[in-house]
């Protein structure tokens, strides 16, 4: 059984100390298009490669047919190639964690459309966007958040739509139950007093940003 899933798409790449040590961790890692630009980059291979294709070279292509990994092209413009890689993990693996690398930077709107389907992707999957700079986990009722080690760095909470009962705990401004998102947007730029903290919410999905080497 699959637990952990890596993604990594075409957005900003990560260093290779980042994506060899998330590869590690994963049980199935998943190029999605560009992102496999990132794995030969760091001259690994994942476990597949999805998507309309439509961001490799026809070089790239023909490498790719005789490296062995499983290719499924999906050529629907009506779905993002993240959208696309989700619904094939939904129909294929299960799994309880999933890692996206390279699922910020670049573009904004592409990194906001990126958020904007991990918003409404299965509660019950522990969601997690990585790179070299920040930390970004989704938190619903189903799966809270609880930080480690983190004391003193930068923490904002940004709802992407109406989130009930949001509690934390370990920062400098606390909520306390409030309800979020839609006119009422608050959690920008707090700070972490613990070296734990929590981030719970009764329902909705809510994004914790966290910035690295603070």
């Amino acid at each position: 059984m699959e637990e952990t899933i890596l993604m990594v798409l075409a957005g900003t790449s990560p260093s290779i100390e980042l994506l060899s040590w998330r590869m590690e961790e994963a049980d199935y890692s998943i190029a999605v298009d560009g992102g496999f630009l990132s794995f030969r980059q760091a001259d690994l291979l994942p476990n597949l490669l999805i998507g309309d294709l439509d961001s490799l070279s026809e070089t790239e292509l023909e490498s790719i047919k005789y490296a062995g990994f499983q290719v499924q092209q999906i050529s629907d413009q009506h779905t993002t190639d993240f959208e696309k890689a989700l619904n094939w993990v939904s129909q294929n693996l299960k799994t309880k964690h999933l890692i996206v690398l390279g699922g910020l930077g670049k573009r904004s709107d592409h990194m906001i459309t990126n958020l904007l389907v991990a918003s409404v992707a299965d509660k019950s999957i522990e969601i997690t966007f990585d790179d070299d700079r920040e930390w970004i986990r989704r938190v619903t009722e189903i799966c809270p958040l609880k930080l480690h080690g983190r004391k003193n760095a930068n923490l904002s909470i940004l709802p992407f739509k109406k989130c009930e009962g949001v509690r934390t705990k370990g920062l400098e401004w606390n909520l306390m139950g409030e309800t979020i998102g839609g006119d009422k947007i608050v959690g920008q730029s707090n700070v972490c007093r613990s070296d734990t903290v929590e981030v719970a919410c009764d329902s909705g999905s809510l994004f914790v940003f966290v910035e690295k080497g603070a």
